[in-house]
């Protein structure tokens, strides 16, 4: 269920050539690319499912590795994957269809339709669907009933799963029915998407894959912890296949599912009371990928990682489904990484020349006043996975961060703000009147922030 990230720290059969597609590689000549890219996906490795869309056809769509490796099941395009979190963007789509229909409004306090929940009437709708209601992250709605908000509601941003689980409440309390009904007789029964639903641990299902780690110490992979997601809920319970999450893709071109304006709605960033804006609409991402314009989500939960990858000026869209997690990397590229190379080998022609960030120059002696141990104040599950103190050091003039996931390098964007190489993470230090450095913070993809303090 975790947003899906990849850091040291803390841790998707028409071959016809489209105009717009880049004019200089054949078909066959981008097919053997994206193969390519799936290399590590063997019949000895957990793998994945590519489907890439383009003007309403599909273009191309394969199967690499293994569903099941102890029964050596390979992966096939009707394998079934745990979305994790690419599931909140149908969260948000029929709360935007309850809205659309007139059975809640968005901009209404969640007292409505939450009425136990305590400050319901500070908060909306709308700051649940784009993380900013200052709802705690990896904690129960009962639990979350009896701590205190992060933030004022609209204030900031932080990525929230238990957010979500609220918003399925509401879903249920406004429809009447569950929330897993909800959604099939709603969206997949509507746009023919037999093959998704939501995961009962219990339910014997055709094509289900298995989920992995990979271990390395051994180099090899292990079985992922067991998981109920009854627990996970809204937030990232559902499974599906590439072929029906094209379905969905295709569906959010037209009005089939929601008004037109809801969906310019969830595509559009938050703005905060501050005047700045987030990149998260309503289950969406919005980020900007070699100068285009994406609409995409990621999923992150045991033994699974998905993404989905729109870039709806090109009309274009790539969705990756795997069963191998994130962390610990293994030969598989994650779900993000092979959905973002993907779409370069076919819009590389419209993209913004690739530029490598190589950082910017700072005087040593500032450098010098960031190396320490910094503890980390974060939830207990970020702490099991990246430890609760960050070592930063200076080493031949270059900052270097550490945690029990690794060491990186960290590249200067400015005197404060360091980023990590190849991952999502930035790391601003935090300084005080007098000149000492008091912590830090660590943000990811925009979408969460961390804080820690230097204990020496």
């Amino acid at each position: 269920m975790r947003t899906k990230i990849r850091f040291c720290f803390i841790a998707t059969i028409c071959l016809s050539l489209s105009p717009s597609l880049a004019p200089s590689v054949t078909a066959n000549g981008r097919e053997a690319l994206v193969d390519a890219l799936f290399s590590g996906a063997t019949a000895q490795s957990p793998g994945a499912t590519v489907i890439v869309m383009k003007d309403g056809q599909t273009v191309y769509k394969k199967a690499y590795g293994t569903a099941n490796l102890e029964l050596g099941v390979p992966v096939a395009i009707d394998t079934r994957f745990r979305l994790a979190s690419v599931t909140k963007q149908f969260t948000a789509a029929a709360i935007l269809q309850l809205h659309d229909r007139g059975l809640l409004d968005v901009d209404s306090p969640i007292a409505k339709y939450l009425p136990d929940f305590p400050g319901g009437d500070k908060l909306t709708v709308y700051h649940l669907l784009t993380h900013t209601a200052g709802i705690p992250d990896f904690i129960s709605y009962e639990q979350a009933k009896q701590v205190p908000q992060e933030f004022a509601p609209g204030e900031r941003m932080n990525y929230s799963n238990t957010g979500y689980v609220m918003l399925g409440l509401i879903i249920e309390n406004i429809s009447g029915k569950s929330y897993e009904a909800y959604l099939k007789e709603n969206i997949f029964d509507p746009l023919g998407m037999k093959d998704s639903g939501y995961d009962h641990h219990e339910t014997i299902l055709r094509n289900r894959a298995s989920g992995y780690l990979f271990d390395p110490a051994g180099r090899t992979y292990v079985n992922a912890p067991f998981q109920e997601m009854k627990g996970v809920f809204a937030a990232g319970a559902l499974y599906s296949t590439v072929e029906d999450m094209g379905r969905w893709d295709q569906a959010l071109y037209g009005d089939r599912i929601l008004k037109p304006e809801s969906i310019a709605r969830a595509f559009k960033p938050v703005t905060l009371t501050s005047g700045r804006r987030a990149n998260y609409g309503c289950g969406w991402m919005i980020s900007q990928v070699r100068g285009l314009r994406e609409v995409g989500h990621g999923g992150d939960i045991n033994g699974f990682n998905t993404y989905i990858a729109r870039y709806p000026d090109q009309n274009f869209s790539v969705i990756v489904l795997s069963n191998v997690g994130m962390r610990p990397p293994g030969p598989l590229p994650t779900a993000t990484d092979l959905a973002r190379k993907v779409a370069e080998i076919y819009l590389d022609d419209v993209m913004k020349p690739a530029r490598v960030f190589t950082g910017v120059e700072v005087d040593p002696k500032i450098l010098a006043r960031y190396a320490g141990d910094y503890e980390l104040h974060a939830p207990q599950v970020i702490i099991d996975n990246s430890g609760k103190v960050f070592k930063i050091t200076l080493e031949d003039g270059k900052l270097m961060g550490e945690s029990i996931q690794g060491k990186a390098p960290l590249l200067a964007e400015s005197p404060t703000v360091f980023v990590v190489p190849g991952s999502p993470v930035k790391v601003t230090f935090e300084v005080n009147a007098g000149g000492e450095v008091t912590g830090l913070i660590f943000n990811i993809m925009d979408v969460r922030e961390f804080t820690a303090v230097k204990i020496r």
